[in-house]
């Protein structure tokens, strides 16, 4: 099983199309992308976000990221946590 992905067993027909619809979006770049100081986020549809920090590294998915790197993040770069608020991660 996927991470954040319920067994179609456990899930509704709406919600199992709803995350196929998702996925399709993402597939097709279907994004937004935000600026927030020196950092760049783009939330993707399946509510991954991915996080372009100043020195050109890319954090393909924030959630696969422990929370104590987070919370260090946060104290680096507090513009990161404007973006956290600005995906409802926060």
């Amino acid at each position: 099983m996927k991470a954040g992905l319920s067994p179609k067993v456990k899930q509704s027909r709406d919600g199992y199309l709803d995350m196929l619809d998702r996925q399709r979006r993402e597939r097709d770049d279907e994004f937004i992308t935000k600026e927030f100081g020196r950092i760049k986020v783009k939330l993707l549809p399946t509510g991954r976000l991915e996080v372009t920090y100043p020195d050109g590294y890319v954090e393909p998915d924030l959630r696969k990221a422990s929370g104590q790197r987070v919370w260090e993040l946060m104290e680096m770069l507090p513009e990161l946590k404007d973006a956290l608020i600005w995906a409802g991660w926060y």
